[in-house]
This record gives structure tokens, C-alpha cells and sequence, in this order.
């Protein structure tokens, strides 16, 4: 059992992570992606700008990592949910790993309950068509359970890790998508 926990931890950081966000799909119309930014100053008089709470905006490279991240989440609890619509919010190895995840999940009866947070999102480089973004995952409000609704996340998981995303400019679009992401950083 711990064997199929641990194992169970890893696919579930690496679909809890290579999460997508946006439209279509399942019609029940909630979104339960928290998202949140630790940027605010706690005194009153700091003159240091507190920074908005990102977005699912697909027109920013930081928005384009909260509807990753959205899209994630309600894939995974959606067991027949259209895997396609990745498409909307990532491109390359995000949306591979991502299919590939879900795909997994879906084989053994798995899903997920609850929500990402998403905590600290920031850009931290860019060029013309790439940035990256780094976020602060936490899962403490997230569980992936099988098809009794038992749990089968590991007893260890950690419940916030920092995670750096890989973010490209479609111009035809004028959108960003997630590409690619580097997970399992430390914890945040």
C-alpha cells in the first residue's frame, strides 16, 4: 500500500502540476482554482504597490499559468471531461504530460476533489515571445481519490511547492500558453 501511495503522490504532483485553465467542456460552471498573492504589505503606510490577484487572462504570460492550472483541475475531476481542450492553455510538453496524466488517472478510475492554490504568482524573465512565470502550488486543499473515494495521495506529499513555468506567446492568437514547467522545487 505504500508502495501504490508513493507512486500514486508522484502522478498526482505530476497532474496537480502540469495543470491547464480555461473554457468548454463540462457545463457545471464552477472554477474552484483559488488563486491568491502574497505580494500585499501588512502595514498600512509601506509604500510598495500591492499586486493584483492573477487571472485566468490568457493575455498576460501570468494569466496563461492560472488557466493552466484551472483547466487542470477541472479535468481531473471531470473522468470524461475532453482532454482536447488542453489545447486552450498549453502547448508542447505541458500538454503532453498533461494528456498523458490525465490519461493514467482516468485508466485506473482516479480523480480528483477540492482545488490548486495558487499562491505568489510572478513573472520572473521574459522575452518577445517566452516568459517564465513562477507560482507557489499548494495542494492542501486538494486530494486525488479512486473509484471507492479513497484517497491515494501519499502520506508525505508536500502541500506547497514552487513550481516554474515555461510560458510562449501565440501572435496569431495573442495569447499565452503554458509549454513546459518545472516541477518538485522547494517548498514555498
Amino acid at each position: 500500500m505504500t508502495r501504490v501511495r508513493g507512486l500514486v503522490g508522484g502522478a498526482a504532483a505530476v497532474l496537480l502540476l502540469a495543470g491547464c485553465g480555461g473554457g468548454g467542456g463540462d457545463t457545471d460552471g464552477t472554477s474552484s482554482t483559488s488563486t491568491s498573492s502574497s505580494a500585499s504589505s501588512s502595514d498600512p503606510t509601506s509604500a510598495e504597490p500591492t499586486a493584483a490577484e492573477p487571472t485566468a487572462d490568457q493575455s498576460t504570460a501570468t494569466g496563461a499559468v492560472v488557466a493552466f492550472v484551472e483547466m487542470s483541475d477541472k479535468l481531473a475531476r471531470s473522468p470524461r471531461g475532453d482532454l482536447t481542450q488542453l489545447s486552450q492553455v498549453a502547448r508542447g510538453d505541458a500538454r503532453k504530460d498533461k494528456m498523458e496524466t490525465l490519461t493514467i488517472y482516468r485508466s485506473k478510475g482516479w480523480r480528483s476533489k477540492g482545488s490548486t492554490g495558487l499562491d505568489d504568482v510572478r513573472q520572473t524573465s521574459s522575452r518577445k515571445d517566452e516568459a517564465k512565470v513562477s507560482a507557489c502550488i499548494d495542494y492542501a486543499d486538494l486530494d486525488v481519490v479512486d473509484g471507492t473515494g479513497e484517497s491515494v495521495v501519499a502520506d508525505d506529499r508536500q502541500e506547497r511547492v514552487l513550481h516554474t513555468y515555461t510560458v510562449v506567446h501565440d501572435a496569431k492568437a495573442d495569447e499565452w500558453f503554458v509549454s513546459a514547467l518545472e516541477d518538485g522545487g522547494p517548498s514555498c
